[in-house]
């Protein structure tokens, strides 16, 4: 939970793009209906005819799973992979190499604090 918030925070702060953070399995129902609205996936078919050099592609709403070793075996990853994937949403899952809590804590943070850093210069930000 600690490295999803601070990726949801760093990412809106460096890239200006909306990001939320909430853990499984209460953000299938809290967050599902951003799967629905304009940000979904199918909400707008790709226009063959767009102009790519001079039309921006819509903000496209991205599931990121940061996985941590589920108590007891359980997790709802799955059920969130399959709403995802139901409404044309990309995912990414991220799960740490075996080690300890703060060894796999500092893994998920090095490796969100990359890609917003990426996301961010790529974006024209000066980060």
């Amino acid at each position: 939970a600690p490295a999803g918030r601070r990726f949801a925070d760093v990412l809106a702060e460096l890239t200006g793009r909306p990001a939320l953070a909430a853990q499984l399995p209460e953000a299938l129902p809290a967050h599902g209906a951003l799967l629905a609205g304009d940000f979904a996936g199918g909400a707008d078919p790709d226009d063959f005819f767009r102009d790519r050099v001079e039309e921006r592609q819509p903000l496209r709403a991205r599931i990121v799973l940061l996985r941590d070793r589920p108590v007891g075996g359980l997790t709802a990853a799955p059920a969130a992979r399959e709403l995802a994937l139901g409404h044309d949403t990309a995912i990414s899952e991220l799960e740490p190499e075996e080690g300890s809590e703060l060894e796999a804590l500092a893994e998920l943070i090095a490796v969100t604090d990359f890609a917003t850093v990426y996301l961010a210069l790529a974006g024209g930000a000066q980060a």
